[in-house]
């Protein structure tokens, strides 16, 4: 038995041993399933992307903005993120309307890739306080700082972040299991359990975050009674 455990006796000592046990098997599951909710967001920029950069093949400005971005992809295929972040930096302040918001979030993700994850949120914090960008993108940019600075944000930033994608945005469940995570790092296990929770019991969210949310409640003892 640990120094002290005597002192509060050995069904507490237990209850921290089976905390332990959770905790770890939660972060075992977030593992597991992170890469899913990364791979949906690939899906969707891919998607937007193709229908922005066919919008700016149709404008005079297209070969040249088309070009830049293929130069700026082949710096990151040559495993040089920076200097490809840089590049779709230029892309993304320039006067191209078909790519600008595309190359915005390579920016962030060659960042990301290069270990400047203090630049990458700031490229995300600008496209969000762009309200020239669709309310669904500046909601994904705000989940995509959380998702990847989750560890090192503060819990009350996190909280303000999140809280800001309204209730009918495409990423409201992903917000609501950041928010769950969020809570369970600042030692709010309750908090935690209760949204996630909402979120398992929410018949319109994607089949794939309610079971993801149920498995990671029942890992942390299951509801709130």
């Amino acid at each position: 038995m640990p120094a002290g455990a005597e002192e509060y006796g050995v069904a507490d000592f237990i209850n921290e041993v089976d905390e332990e046990v959770r905790r770890e098997r939660m972060q075992k599951l977030w593992k597991r399933w992170s890469p899913l909710a990364i791979g949906a967001v690939v899906l969707l920029l891919a998607a937007v992307g193709g229908w922005q950069v066919w919008q700016g093949w149709r404008a005079d400005k297209a070969a040249a903005a088309s070009a830049a971005f293929r130069a700026a992809l082949t710096e990151a295929q040559a495993g040089k993120p920076l200097e490809a972040a840089a590049a779709f930096g230029s892309l993304a302040g320039g006067d191209h309307d078909g790519y600008a918001l595309l190359a915005r979030f390579q920016q962030a993700a060659n960042l990301i890739e290069g270990k400047d994850l203090p630049s990458a949120i700031k490229v995300f914090d600008a496209i969000a306080a762009d309200s020239g960008n669709a309310a669904r993108f500046r909601d994904l940019a705000r989940y995509l700082a959380v998702f990847h600075g989750l560890d090192t944000m503060p819990a009350d930033e996190a909280r303000q972040r999140l809280a800001v994608i309204a209730a009918d945005s495409p990423w409201a469940g992903s917000a609501t299991e950041l928010k769950a995570l969020a809570e369970l790092k600042a030692g709010e296990k309750d908090a935690a359990r209760r949204l996630l929770t909402a979120l398992a019991d929410d018949a319109g969210a994607p089949a794939d975050l309610r079971g993801r949310a149920a498995e990671m409640l029942a890992a942390l003892g299951g509801p709130v009674e």
